[in-house]
């Protein structure tokens, strides 16, 4: 496995400001600061779908493109925070990339379907900046319940892998008896006194 499969998650020790902005090193900008900016594009493409003219005022030309390089943003910065979780760790580095991408996409293109279907719930008249809280809840809800689920899955992996040498190791032997097994004339097992014999020594 390729050296960059052991990064860690960029998870900085320290202080509240170390944890935010941790030294930019190799390990920090693929484990910590891609992940995040992938966080904060998935809370503004959300604020774009409740309230799109945020977009067309900052951005009066290429529109389509600004939404979707922060929507491609949001995919690669959550698919490397996947890839690098610690129940991927014994994966090749092509089923992590593969796991990661699906597992990213689904959870990007699933929140921006959630964005649509409660942005129409809304009034119509509805106030901007209602919708832009509604948008950046509902990013941090998904958000949080995403990692909320990847930490119980890193969880129950590491707690298998403790667990799963243990199981290898015990075997249940079932006791064999083939002459036992002799069914007499009325369909019944009849059981030879020989064999009778045999079991009580």
């Amino acid at each position: 496995m390729s050296s960059i499969s052991n990064f860690p998650r960029g998870r900085p020790s320290g202080n509240w400001l170390t944890r935010i902005f941790p030294p930019i090193t190799s390990r920090t900008i693929v484990g910590h600061y891609i992940p995040v900016s992938g966080a904060i594009s998935h809370t503004l493409f959300s604020i774009h779908i409740f309230n799109p003219a945020i977009v067309t005022k900052y951005f009066p030309v290429g529109e389509l493109a600004v939404s979707n390089t922060i929507l491609f943003n949001a995919n690669i910065g959550i698919g490397f925070y996947i890839f690098f979780r610690q129940h991927m760790s014994k994966l090749s580095s092509w089923q992590r990339v593969e796991f990661s991408v699906f597992a990213s996409t689904m959870f990007n293109f699933g929140s921006l379907l959630t964005a649509v279907l409660v942005k129409a719930l809304l009034p119509t008249k509805t106030a901007a900046w209602i919708k832009t809280v509604l948008a950046t809840s509902l990013s941090f809800l998904l958000l949080r319940t995403g990692k909320k689920y990847l930490k119980y899955i890193d969880l129950r992996s590491a707690s298998s892998r403790r667990t799963s040498p243990i199981r290898n190791n015990l075997t249940v032997q079932q006791p064999t008896y083939p002459h036992l097994l002799q069914t007499g004339d009325n369909g019944f097992i009849q059981i030879p006194p020989k064999s009778v014999t045999e079991i009580s020594t």
